[in-house]
């Protein structure tokens, strides 16, 4: 009589539940793996390209600010008031000074009046490539 061969396998061969993957398991995982990366890769690539468009963004929201504080400051002046606030005394800057890349302009609108109060519209605009012009637009009054 022969005896009947163990479920747990002997000491020179290994046991008949084998753990682990099969070839057809790592394949699919494999496929999945690649067809996950590409999206995100794509992620990772347009997040670093929209990172720099943020940062001209801010930059040329920062160039406005600066242009119109300096007209406020001139409207305010003693020396230059209201009457200062006029186009030719604010040329266009192709580029800024320090910040290439970057144009900037201010336009002042012909005055108007509304309940007997004169003002004028004044628009500071800078552009650089990459993102769309950034204009900031105030009013500036005579009193």
């Amino acid at each position: 009589m022969s005896p009947r061969p163990s479920r747990q396998g002997s000491a020179t061969s290994p046991p008949l539940d084998h753990q682990g993957f099969t070839l057809i398991e790592m394949v699919l995982i494999i496929v999945i793996a690649a067809v996950a990366i590409l999206p995100l890769s794509m992620l990772f690539a347009n997040t670093s390209i929209r990172s720099g468009d943020a940062r001209n963004a801010t930059t040329a929201a920062q160039l406005a600010q600066a242009r119109m504080e300096e007209l406020t400051a001139d409207k305010n002046s003693p020396a230059r008031g209201f009457s200062y606030l006029v186009t030719g005394n604010y040329p266009a800057e192709t580029p800024v000074a320090a910040f290439s890349g970057y144009n900037r302009s201010v336009s002042i609108a012909v005055d108007s009046t509304y309940d007997g109060v004169t003002f004028r519209t004044v628009s500071v605009t800078v552009s650089c490539p990459n993102i769309p012009p950034v204009t900031l637009t105030t009013w500036f009054t005579s009193y």
